[in-house]
């Protein structure tokens, strides 16, 4: 089975939805994977995924369907700001600079700077979810594999945030979050796949294709 994730296109916050940019990043991106065989169309249930995710549906002629656990991870107060000191993103970069180190594999969860914080709780929400989906579709999480209960050549495409996508591929590929959101981004509608092979009941890990891909914007 082949999974896609893919943020959505150039935000408009205030009102949920894109920006004109973020139509023409959403129609490029449509265009780029107009080929694709897709079999299942995912979106958050948050507008600007949805919007996002209409010009990939259009393109392919199949439904999209709106998943509530792929909306934004929330974090500090539950704003969900990437802009908010309390986002993951500051709080990494502090940490970072003050430490010159980063919190070894999970100890991250520790750190004094996340007591209170939402972060702990979403991230372990949103890859429960993410492993609960996974296991509706033949592929059952044991340690830091999948067994392959019902072994499938599926191609689905889940489109959501960058929060949310950098928490789920960290724990796919076992990298710690903090490390994963510093060499890793996750840009305006980047395309990121994986892919989950094995016969049945056979074990293996999830394997990460390529991450963050903007081709269909002339990134190279």
């Amino acid at each position: 089975m082949n999974l896609y994730f893919i943020r959505h296109a150039q935000p408009d916050y205030e009102h949920d939805t894109i920006t004109e940019t973020g139509h023409v990043q959403a129609a490029a991106l449509a265009d780029y994977l107009a080929d694709l065989k897709v079999d299942e169309l995912y979106h958050s249930s948050m507008g600007r995924a949805g919007v996002t995710a209409g010009y990939l549906a259009e393109k392919w002629n199949i439904k999209a369907t709106p998943i509530d656990w792929a909306r934004e991870l929330k974090w500090g107060k539950g704003t969900g700001d990437a802009n908010d000191n309390r986002s993951p993103w500051t709080i990494k970069d502090r940490v970072i600079q003050e430490k010159h180190a980063y919190p070894e594999g999970e100890n991250w969860r520790n750190l004094p700077e996340l007591k209170g914080d939402f972060l702990i709780e979403e991230y372990d929400l949103h890859c429960k979810a993410l492993d609960d989906f996974l296991s509706e579709h033949g592929y059952v999480r044991q340690g830091q594999l999948y067994k392959a209960v019902e072994p499938n050549d599926k191609t689905v495409v889940i489109v959501c945030h960058g929060g949310v996508i950098s928490a789920l591929v960290s724990y796919l590929t076992g990298v710690p979050f903090f490390q994963y959101m510093s060499h890793m981004g996750v840009d305006l509608t980047a395309v990121t796949k994986f892919h989950f092979r094995g016969e049945k009941d056979v074990l293996e890990p999830a394997q990460l294709i390529y991450v963050n891909s903007q081709a269909h914007l002339g990134v190279k």
